[in-house]
C-alpha cells in the first residue's frame, strides 16, 4: 500500500518498523500499556483466541504476536484504510495476523474469542475539539460506536470464561459501572495504567467467572 501519508513507528529496540497513518490517532503509550498488562495477566496459557477491537495500525496485535506466538490474534477496524496499513505492518513484521473490516456495532463471530483487548473511543459527542481528519475523529469520539455497544459486544463475543481489557479514563469508570450492572458481564479489576495519568485498564469478566 502506498505509504506516503505514514510516518514510522519503532516497536522495540530490535528496530522492528511498522507505520501509522498521519491523519489518524497517533500512537501513545496506551496500546503499550494494554499489550503489557495482557502479557501480565496471562503469563501462563498457552494459547489465546485474541481480538484487537479497534486496531488501527494493527499496534496492539502485532505486539501481542511478537510476545506470544502460540496466540492465534486477529484485528478489527471500521476503516479500510486502516484495515490495509495493519495488514502490511503485520507483512513487515512477517506476521500471521487476520485483520477484519467490520462494524464492532453489529459484529458477531463464528468463533468467540477468549481475550477482547480494546483501547475504545473515550470522549463523549458534543466534548472536545473537532479534527479535520475523521479518523482522529472515529478513535477519539464515540461517532461509531457508544459505551453500551462496547458492552453488548463483549457479550457477543467473549467465550464463557473470556476476559476482556478496555481502557478508560477515570472519568468515565462511573459511567461504565453503571451501565455494565445491566449486562451479564462484570468488572473484575480496575487496574491503573502505568504511565497515564487517570486512565484505567478495565478488567473485564462474565458475573459469576471464577478466577
Amino acid at each position: 500500500m502506498p505509504l506516503n501519508n505514514c510516518t514510522p513507528v519503532i516497536l522495540d529496540d530490535k528496530g522492528t518498523l511498522i507505520y501509522q497513518d498521519k491523519d489518524a490517532h497517533a500512537i501513545t503509550s496506551a496500546p503499550i500499556c494494554l499489550k503489557n498488562i495482557a502479557l501480565k495477566l496471562f503469563p501462563e496459557y498457552p494459547s489465546q483466541y485474541v481480538l484487537d477491537l479497534g486496531t488501527g495500525c494493527g499496534i496492539i496485535a502485532i505486539s501481542l504476536a511478537m510476545e506470544r506466538p502460540s496466540w492465534k490474534i486477529e484485528g478489527l477496524d471500521i476503516l479500510p484504510h486502516m484495515i490495509e496499513l495493519a495488514t502490511h505492518n503485520a507483512e513487515l513484521c512477517s506476521l500471521n495476523i487476520k485483520f477484519q473490516l467490520a462494524n464492532l456495532c453489529t459484529f458477531t463471530t463464528e468463533t468467540p474469542y477468549s481475550l477482547i483487548i480494546s483501547n475504545p473511543p473515550w470522549q463523549p459527542l458534543g466534548t472536545g475539539k473537532i479534527s479535520p481528519h475523521p479518523a482522529k475523529n472515529i478513535s477519539r469520539f464515540e461517532l461509531m460506536c457508544s459505551m453500551p455497544e462496547i458492552l453488548s459486544f463483549l457479550e457477543r463475543n467473549l467465550t464463557s470464561e473470556g476476559n476482556a481489557l478496555l481502557l478508560y479514563p477515570d472519568f468515565r469508570i462511573p459511567e461504565l459501572q453503571t451501565l455494565i450492572y445491566k449486562t451479564s458481564l462484570d468488572i473484575f479489576d480496575l487496574i491503573p495504567c502505568p504511565g497515564i495519568d487517570k486512565h484505567f485498564i478495565c478488567h473485564i469478566r462474565y458475573k459469576g467467572t471464577k478466577k
